[in-house]
């Protein structure tokens, strides 16, 4: 084993890094952040499985309607919805919160839901809706992907 006075070097290097990186590993939303971007997440997939694409673009964060034109927004959902059939089946795998500081992403709090999902043609789908909180305070969608 170390040395007893390397041992109490390691020791406080431990207990240094523990309060340096706990805030940041340990960080969660609280409730009221779960439960807003929840309904968010939900409305649209209520527009989604309804085929009101359109709609669900208008619904969207300004970041992703200045990424995806409203056109391709529909295009790109159309194709993808009708190849996997009519949606049967939606669980809620696992959620990720995180404050986003990359480059080319709008600085904010984001909330990422994971679903397991079925259709009518694919069983096993993933679907990722990404909702982040707006300078407005409300949650929207600002990606979705299903593979």
């Amino acid at each position: 084993m170390f040395p007893r006075k390397y041992r109490v070097h390691i020791f406080l290097t431990v207990i240094a890094l523990v309060i340096i990186f706990y805030p940041v590993l340990s960080r969660k939303p609280d409730q009221q952040r779960i439960d807003a971007s929840t309904v968010a997440a939900t409305g649209f997939f209520e527009l989604v499985d309804a085929g009101q694409y359109a709609q669900s673009w208008e619904n969207c964060a300004a970041y992703l309607k200045s990424e995806v034109p409203k056109e391709e927004w529909i295009t790109k959902l159309s194709a993808v919805r009708s190849a996997a059939g009519q949606f049967l089946e939606r669980k809620q795998k696992d959620y990720t919160y995180t404050r986003n500081m990359n480059e080319g992403i709008p600085d904010g709090e984001y909330m990422v839901y994971y679903f397991d999902s079925k259709f009518q043609n694919k069983e096993d789908l993933t679907e990722t809706v990404t909702v982040m909180l707006e300078s407005d305070n409300v949650w929207r969608v600002a990606g979705y992907f299903i593979e």
